[in-house]
């Protein structure tokens, strides 16, 4: 079903790595889906898959409008955010495409970090 050449994505959040309200559970399970990430790209890679997982930063989506204090962390990124604005979904849409270009083949395994640099001053 999937061959030579092709991309597996996911998405992971800072909650993976950092103590986050409320999201006790879904940070546990962005971990283990990182851990996951790493493991699928040694076993894929052999034929030629590339795994990788995407860590946009906060983005206004319904399910972030489903976590209690979801307010409070849309106030915080845009303090904090270099960029001073949140992610777009765009900016995590434009990232899959140049990941899923044909040139790009030895990036596997990894968290790619969509986050206008968030993260590193979280």
């Amino acid at each position: 079903m999937v061959g030579r050449g092709s991309r597996i994505f996911s998405m992971t959040s800072e909650g993976s790595h950092r103590v986050v309200p409320n999201y006790g559970a879904v940070g546990a399970a962005k971990a283990a889906l990182e851990a996951h990430t790493r493991q699928l790209a040694m076993e894929l890679g052999p034929r030629g898959i590339l795994v990788n997982t995407i860590q946009a930063g906060v983005t206004d989506t319904p399910a972030l409008r489903k976590i209690p204090g979801n307010e409070i962390m849309i106030e915080t990124t845009l303090r904090r955010n270099p960029g001073r604005r949140m992610t777009r979904p765009e900016d995590v849409a434009a990232t899959i495409v140049a990941l899923s270009h044909p040139s790009v083949q030895f990036v596997s395994g990894s968290v790619i970090f969509v986050d206008g640099g968030e993260d590193v001053v979280g």
